[in-house]
This record gives structure tokens, sequence and C-alpha cells, in this order.
């Protein structure tokens, strides 16, 4: 978090909490869990980088240790972060668990962890994948104004499957991109709107023929203004917003033609841009921090 405040980045950061079903230096009792976490906290004093909850998902969490951690996010109002629905094994591992709720995001939720508290006010919510979520998993989500973070590479990695980012869009679910490293390889935002639209394809070339696959423009919005609505008024160039921007440089790219603005950033995007040089600046609330 220390190294996150110096580079001039705006960022959440969490403390995984895990207190079953995970390798031995990663677990802790209960009450550990919770005391580590409450000490971390006092020693959040940073500008720009924020914490947030993360109880690591529900196979790793006893009820105690969520029903905990809803009080630690009443008292310190933290969002929260973890993740939902990623594979058909760990959903049958949550329902052998967790027989007491009718999908997944229920455990979430019945703990106040799922965008909700217990007098119905809201808070930001992000849970990762989401691939198998099953219709009243994604009304939950939209009620409740869960955030989908659509990782492509990660799902495509561990084999996963594929998450239908479209279906979600179209029933009001917010979905924003992300890299998931390490389970992804890369964390280049450009190489994870590709995966998407490419992952989208597959969807619909392979699971569902009527879904209609995602463009690159909805790609780039998901890894914008779409993720960047969790955090606030950024992730667009709007009146308002923050004003944070790359300034690219694509003259390493060489084409025969003339292309126009979108056509190049979908180059940029495709060849690699970014990872040869192409980011000439980074701006951040207005500061450019190279």
């Amino acid at each position: 978090m220390h190294a996150l405040e110096q580079s001039g980045l705006v960022t959440l950061v969490g403390r995984v909490n895990m207190d079953r079903f995970a390798p031995a230096p990663l677990v802790e009792e209960t009450q550990q869990s919770i005391s580590e976490t409450l000490r971390w906290l006092s020693a959040c004093h940073f500008e720009r980088t924020h914490p947030i909850l993360t109880p690591r998902f529900v196979p790793s969490c006893t009820d105690a240790l969520m029903c905990a951690l809803d009080t630690v996010r009443q008292d310190y109002r933290l969002p929260v972060q973890s993740h939902l629905s990623e594979n058909m094994g760990e959903i049958e591992w949550v329902r052998s668990l967790r027989p007491d709720v009718a999908f997944y995001g229920q455990a979430y939720h019945k703990h106040h962890l799922f965008g909700k508290d217990s007098e119905g006010g809201t808070f930001s919510t992000v849970m990762a994948h989401c691939i198998h979520s099953n219709p009243q998993e994604v009304a939950l989500m939209v009620e409740n104004g869960v955030t989908v973070a659509h990782c492509p590479a990660s799902n495509a990695n561990l084999s996963s499957g594929i998450a239908p980012i479209r279906h979600y869009l179209n029933q009001g679910v917010s979905v924003g991109l992300g890299t998931d490293v390490a389970a992804g390889e890369s964390e280049s935002m450009f190489r994870a709107v590709v995966q998407c639209v490419q992952m989208s394809k597959l969807y619909w070339r392979l699971v569902d023929s009527t879904a209609t696959p995602l463009t690159f423009a909805d790609a780039f919005r998901l890894a914008t203004r779409s993720g960047g609505a969790f955090f606030g008024k950024v992730g667009a160039f709007d009146e308002g917003f923050a004003f944070d921007a790359l300034v690219l440089d694509d003259s390493h790219l060489p084409t025969p033609e003339p292309l126009s603005a979108v056509e190049r950033l979908e180059r940029f995007a495709y060849l690699g841009g970014d990872t040869s040089g192409g980011i000439v600046a980074k701006y951040v609330e207005g500061t450019r921090l190279f």
C-alpha cells in the first residue's frame, strides 16, 4: 500500500481473510483474522490508497468470520470485494458448505456482504468472475448494485468457463474488466480488452448462438467508464470526471493506409502497443505520473 501510494495511482487494497480451507501459512483463527484486519485498518492513513474488505470467498470463510466481517464493514464503512460462481466445482462446494442458501451469492447476502446492509442501505461491492451465475443470482446482483469484475484471461487459463457478459449487460448488471494476476498473465488492460472480445466470440460460437458478441468498443467501455464507475467519476472525459488519461504513441505500428483514431486504438490494443513503449505519458486526477 505504501508503494501504491508513492506511485500516484488511486487504488483499493484488501487484506484477505481466511479461516478455513487454505494453505496452513495463510489460515488464521477467526478472531485472529479480525484482530489483524482491525490492526491493518488502523494503519491505513493514505490519501489515494484505500482499504476494501476482502473475504477470500465463501469456502475459505466460516459463518463466524463472515458475521464478524460485516461488523467491521459497518464500523469502517468499507466496500467489499470477493469471488463468485467462478467454476462449477466451487459452486457445488459452496452448496455443500451452505445448505441454507439457494445459490452462491445468497451466502454473501445473508451476511450483508453483497451490496446491501441489514437496513437496506447500499455499499460498493465487486465480485470477480461470476461465470456461472444463475438467474436468481443475477437478479440479486442487479437489485443490490453488485459489480462484476470480468477476468477473461483468468477464466481461460483456469478453464473456468466463459462468462455471458452480453447477457449480464442486457439484464442491467454493472460490469468492469479485470486482469486477475496471477491467474491472468498480464496487467495490461489493453490485452484484457482484446481477450474480452475473444471470449465473447467463443461464447457466441460455442455456447449460445443467439448471443451478440461484444465489440471492441463494448470491451473498451468495460475497461474504462463501466469499471471506473465502481471508483466514482473516473473512466471518461466527461465534465466533472477525474482527468485520468494515457498518451499513446503508435508510430512503431506502421500501416499502409490511413486509419481513424478509433481504428488506431483498436490496432494498438491488438498488436500490443502498450507493451512496446507505446504509452508515453500517464495522468491520474490531472497529475502527470510520467
